[in-house]
This record gives structure tokens, C-alpha cells and sequence, in this order.
């Protein structure tokens, strides 16, 4: 039965996320809001057979322009059909197949589709779908996004005037020159651009409060490790660096790719919609009169460049907004890389000089043992059983004891001496 909800709905008690997350997991009675005629495909299609990706793949949170939001199920073909995507795009929009395609942004003729980390929607002028509702960050996104739409909208559905206006903006516009489109031109932004602002800033705030949680939870182990070089802190600090690794990629890609959009201003313009839609219709306008006047009609691409100039620089006002901010966050993650490896540098360092100690002791021991083995050679010769008419000499017994252990301490000194003047030992 067709219906919807918006955030201020109850819905057994229940609103805004709270509402969403009792809907998109399946709890309770539902009302479907559709999208061109109404057709239940799961009545029809074994649940069994199709399994749950099936299910999750038809089910979109949609929200309008005015902030009402609502749950849908469409078909993939009555969605390409009407906003103009194709197949493969819903592909890259599957959570169920997140890991197989990068994050992106891509232009279609009537619609945007952004796969940007947790965020997967298609964003058209007038509403945006939203897939994969079930996840608590996508909940956020979605009532963060109700909010802003809604946020210039009063009780009778009459948009605000947010701004204030001051004596020297009145005696200017008596003038006659100064209107609101003048003082204000990127005060009032497109729908989809809006839209687009809240996802940049969803993920960017999100890939930021990861990167603060890693910081939080890297400098005590480091400080750890550095302290003291266990098994516990290695494999601590090990975890660390592969959870670094990780998010330093998914950081990377999503900075790569507004570097990219911002680097190209035809596709800062494709992003633009409501302003591409405008231009059609003002070609086809000016076509038409061209034809009734008489005259040969204008090339399609006439339009004025400083018009492109103005769509081109509120897209890219909104890009490098966030491109600023998630460069902060790519910066923060290359110093701490740097950290760790300063740290890796420093226990290298210290182990290599524990190795050198453990070098020189070995040094010291194996001369000790040469200047022993000299005694036990002289007392392997005496100690062999030949007669040689000393045996019952005490004072010779005393002698040759006295000279070998004095051979013996010279020999090992003789050594250690050659090994501080090679300065092999400190």
C-alpha cells in the first residue's frame, strides 16, 4: 500500500533514525512509497531462491527537496529509466559488492551516482536515493540530510529568509543595481549540490574521527614500544600500522578523487544538473524563437562562458571545501606514518647498538677463553706420562704455574689492546 514517513512521523513512538532503522530492517508494518507504478516484486519471487541480496538491493530510503523522507522499491529498470543511469551504475552502488568497485562520483544525463566509502545514493534535482539504510552511519547521513533540506522550510512549506539585512544594504539597493542575485550569488546552491555537500561531509568527518580514534591509540603504544621492546608491544603496535595502512588508502582514494574533479572543470560542470537542465532549455528556447523568426538555429553549444564560469566555480566552492578538509586528515595520517617509522628507526637503532654490545662481550669472552686455552696447554704437556726427572719438584711445579698464568694475562691483554686501538671495542 503506497505511503510514506518523514523524520517528524511517528512511527510507533519512534523518528528520525530511529524510525528509518525499524523500517529498512523490516520490523513491524510498513508503508512503500513507489516509483512509477506500483508493483510488489517480492510476492511474486521465492525469497529462498533469491536469497537476501535480492531484497536488500530493491529497498532506497528516498528523500526530497523538502526533507520528507521515504521508503521505496524500484525496479533497476524503472530506475535507469527514469533517472537516466545504467546497470552497471547500480552495481557500484551494491553493498553487498562494495569491495569490488573505488569510490566514485559519476555524472549521468539526469542524475549523480556517489559511492563514497559507507554512502551509496543517486542523487537527481528534485530527491536523492539512498541504499544500504541498514547501516547506523547511513541513518546519520540520512537524518543530517532531512535536516538541512528542511532547515529553510517553515511550518507552511514557505522557504525562510535566512538573511539579515542591514542599513548599508538597503541604501545600496535603493540604488537600484544591488539585488539579491548581485550580493548573493552562491547563497542559494542547488539541490544536488547540497546534497553532494552533506555526503563530502559525512564521509570526510567520518574518515577524520577514524583517523583521530588511530592517533588516540598510536602514541601510547609507541610510547610503549619505546619504553620497552616486548612481543606484546610489537604485535600492539603491529595491529596499529595495519589499521594505518587501511584508512590511509581509503583517505588517499577519496582525495585523488576531488583533486580529479577539481582538476577538470568539464566535469565540475557535468555535476552542476539543475545548471546543465537550465542550459538545455535555454538551447531549445532559443532554438524555437530562432525557428519562428526565421533564422537558422543557434549551435547547441552556445552557451554564455561566463554562465559556465559561475556553474563551474559553485561546484568547485563546494569541492575544495572538503578537499581542504580531508587533505587535513591525509596530512595528519602522513605525519603519524612518519611517526611510526621514526619510531621503527629508533628501536632499529636501539636493538643494533644491543647487538653491538652483545658483539663486543662475545669479543671479550673469546679472548678470555684463548688465554685460558694457553694454560691448558702447557698443563696438557706437563700432564702427559713421560718421565723426565721434575716430577717431585715443587719449585719448578711453581714456575711454570707462575709463568703461564703471566703468559696468559699478557695475551689476553695484548688482544683487547689490538681491539681498542681497530676501535672494536669502546
Amino acid at each position: 500500500m503506497p505511503g510514506s514517513f518523514s523524520s517528524n512521523h511517528s512511527n510507533g513512538g519512534l523518528t528520525g533514525v530511529a524510525a528509518l532503522r525499524k523500517v529498512t530492517s523490516g520490523v513491524g508494518d510498513v508503508n512503500h512509497a513507489q516509483l512509477g507504478p506500483y508493483k510488489d516484486p517480492l510476492k511474486a519471487i521465492d525469497r529462498k531462491k533469491v536469497g537476501p541480496l535480492y531484497v536488500a538491493a530493491r529497498k532506497w530510503v528516498k528523500v526530497d527537496r523538502n526533507g520528507t523522507s521515504s521508503i521505496i522499491q524500484a525496479e533497476k529498470n524503472e530506475l535507469t529509466h527514469q533517472l537516466g543511469v545504467q546497470l552497471r551504475d547500480l552495481r557500484v552502488l551494491d553493498p553487498y559488492l562494495a569491495a569490488s568497485y573505488p569510490s566514485a562520483i559519476l555524472s549521468r544525463d539526469r542524475a549523480l551516482v556517489v559511492n563514497l566509502e559507507h554512502i551509496k545514493c543517486i542523487i537527481a534535482t528534485d530527491h536523492v536515493l539512498v541504499t544500504n539504510a541498514e547501516d547506523d552511519t547511513v541513518l546519520a547521513f540520512v537524518e543530517e540530510l532531512q535536516r538541512r533540506c528542511a532547515s529553510g522550510i517553515d511550518s507552511d512549506g514557505v522557504k525562510q529568509n535566512t538573511t539579515q539585512s542591514s542599513p548599508d544594504l538597503v541604501l545600496l539597493s535603493d540604488k537600484g543595481d544591488m539585488t539579491k542575485e548581485n550580493m548573493f550569488p552562491f547563497l542559494e546552491i542547488s539541490f544536488e549540490l547540497r546534497v553532494l555537500e552533506v555526503v563530502l561531509e559525512s564521509v570526510c568527518t567520518h574518515l577524520e574521527r577514524l583517523t583521530s580514534e588511530l592517533e588516540a591509540a598510536a602514541h601510547p603504544a609507541l610510547d610503549a614500544l619505546t619504553n620497552k621492546v616486548s612481543t606484546h608491544n610489537l604485535e600492539r603496535v603491529r595491529r596499529i600500522k595495519n589499521r594505518m595502512v587501511r584508512l590511509n588508502t581509503r583517505v588517499e582514494t577519496i582525495h585523488e578523487l576531488l583533486e580529479k574533479l577539481l582538476d577538470d572543470d568539464s566535469d565540475m560542470r557535468d555535476i552542476n544538473l539543475t545548471a546543465k537542465q537550465l542550459d538545455m532549455e535555454r538551447t531549445v528556447s532559443l532554438q524555437r524563437n530562432s525557428l519562428k523568426a526565421g533564422q537558422p538555429p543557434s549551435s547547441p553549444f552556445g552557451a554564455e562562458p561566463e554562465d559556465d564560469d559561475a556553474d563551474v566555480q559553485e561546484v568547485e566552492m563546494v569541492l575544495e571545501t572538503y578537499f581542504m578538509h580531508i587533505d587535513n586528515t591525509y596530512n595528519k595520517l602522513q605525519t603519524l606514518t612518519e611517526y611510526i617509522d621514526d619510531t621503527e628507526d629508533y628501536i632499529n637503532i636501539e636493538l643494533d647498538n644491543q647487538r653491538n654490545q652483545l658483539i663486543r662481550i662475545e669479543l671479550v669472552l673469546t679472548a678470555a677463553t684463548f688465554a685460558v686455552a694457553i694454560i691448558g696447554s702447557i698443563a696438557g704437556i706437563f700432564g702427559m706420562n713421560l718421565n723426565n726427572g721434575h716430577e717431585d719438584s715443587h719449585a719448578l711445579f711453581l714456575v711454570v704455574t707462575i709463568v703461564g698464568t703471566v703468559g696468559a694475562l699478557l695475551v689476553f691483554a695484548a688482544v683487547i689492546a689490538y681491539c681498542r686501538h681497530k676501535k672494536l671495542l669502546a
